[in-house]
């Protein structure tokens, strides 16, 4: 890896120490100050796969979902073998950066998420000059990185960004179109009055237990990290979640190329335990509002709906996995001057 000096934009960074998924990857913090929320000082975790390749073609940076955090092991093997360096992010609250007396996964307003996505970027920069720089983004994650990169655009920093891969985002909130205005109005009322008020909503581990390979999946992660029920919802974190659906849905015009990959079908709001329930579908969202917006994001956009995926297509079982991988490499070959090896023969 290159060497950072100690006047590089991350120098007050804290170093790389090893990570919860083995010697094949190393972490390192950074430092957010105190929180805007109120709730003293906050971090986010960079994550970064120690068997890419010195020299990479590019760098990808994944980022998270709701109640999530970076474990994608697979994901980082397959883009080391075309060429392609990985690194994760656990903002704010999530995953690694979670503290006791933090609200896991809340903030009031998504734009200070760009905190931690500028200094990721920064280090994947010192690290990795000259590359082109994926994002990768996952459910809420998708509407975050979206959001971030419009406003990076806006004041002429969009480079060295090079693409967008989008798994299952999070673009609207799936109710009926009658509905939203009088819940709108609630959610911010809530927000403004009780902002860290968990929400009394229903839950479910049908989604988690399908891809635990302690239950019925075949991936290991920290289920306190992404705990089985989930982290909770909170009225000031929703109606920061709308504004950007909003804000979205007027149109980013993205210079980019993207790629959406989702499932076919979606199976949302079953949780009654006695009706069987498809869980090679989407549990979580509603794959139609993904395809009525992601072409506010951008232009070039390539839709990819995949037979038996799952909320998170890369938690899919693995011959829907072997589509989607499938699905990914073609999109790179398409984007990115990158001389690769087919995975399988590696």
């Amino acid at each position: 890896m290159v060497a950072v000096s100690p006047t590089s934009p991350d120098a007050d960074a804290g170093p790389w120490l090893p990570d919860l998924l083995g010697p094949d990857f190393r972490r390192r913090d950074l430092p957010l100050g105190d929180d805007p929320d109120g709730e003293g000082p906050i971090s986010a975790v960079l994550v970064r796969h120690e068997k890419a390749p010195a020299r990479p073609e590019a760098v990808l940076l994944y980022v998270h979902g709701l109640s999530d955090y970076f474990f994608h092991r697979h994901l980082a093997k397959f883009l080391a073998r075309r060429g392609i360096a990985t690194y994760g992010l656990d903002l704010r609250k999530c995953g690694r950066s979670r503290r006791d007396g933090l609200t896991p996964h809340f903030v009031t307003d998504l734009e200070y998420y760009d905190d931690e996505l500028d200094r990721a970027l920064d280090v994947i920069v010192s690290e990795h000059p000259g590359r082109p720089i994926l994002l990768a983004a996952h459910s809420t994650g998708g509407l975050v990185v979206p959001l971030w990169l419009a406003r990076r655009l806006d004041r002429g920093a969009l480079a060295p960004v090079a693409g967008l891969l989008l798994d299952s985002p999070w673009f609207q909130l799936d109710v009926p179109d009658r509905a939203r205005p009088l819940l709108d109005g609630v959610i911010r009322a809530l927000g403004a009055a009780r902002p860290f008020y968990r929400l009394p909503l229903p839950t479910s581990d049908r989604y988690v237990k399908s891809t635990h390979v302690d239950h019925d999946g075949d991936f290991d992660f920290d289920l306190t990290l992404k705990p089985m029920g989930g982290v909770g919802v909170r009225p000031g974190w929703l109606a920061a979640i709308r504004r950007g659906h909003r804000a979205l849905q007027s149109g980013l015009d993205l210079p980019l190329p993207v790629l959406m990959l989702r499932s076919t079908a979606s199976t949302v709001g079953r949780r009654d335990r006695t009706v069987p329930v498809d869980v090679d579908t989407d549990l979580i969202l509603d794959v139609r509002s993904m395809q009525r917006f992601v072409d506010r994001v951008s232009e070039d956009v390539t839709d990819i709906g995949i037979p038996g995926a799952r909320h998170d297509v890369f938690l899919s079982r693995p011959d829907v996995l072997d589509v989607v991988f499938g699905h990914l490499g073609d999109w790179l070959d398409r984007i990115l001057p990158i001389n690769s090896t087919d995975p399988k023969e590696s």
